[in-house]
């Protein structure tokens, strides 16, 4: 997996915002905020493909006393939340898309 391009991150009045720019802003129409700690990640998902594994490893190094368990689903909560509003590059078509079936004669 990894992110879409023309995506950005700000922190706006305390909170994480991600920003689509150029066409993105035609994909990405929710206003998304993130947790800090899915900031902390941000960097990272930007510069390389990973998994959810990746992910929980790095929070699991990060964050001292936080269980495997727990990371685990906040990282998959956290992806869910990147498919839902079309941030996420993980090979699943999202959104409209239209089909052209040939039409069927006799």
């Amino acid at each position: 997996m990894k992110l879409k391009d023309g995506l950005v991150l700000r922190e706006v009045a305390g909170q994480y915002v991600v920003v689509p720019t150029g066409k993105r802003v035609q994909e990405v129409t929710s206003i998304v905020y993130i947790s800090s700690s899915a900031a902390y990640l941000w960097e990272y998902m930007q510069e390389n493909e990973f998994e959810e594994e990746d992910l929980v490893e790095r929070i699991l190094e990060h964050y001292s006393g936080v269980t495997k368990e727990v990371a685990s689903l906040d990282i998959k909560k956290f992806i869910q939340t990147l498919q839902r509003n079309n941030i996420l590059d993980d090979g699943v078509a999202r959104g409209k898309t239209f089909v052209k079936l040939p039409v069927k004669r006799g």
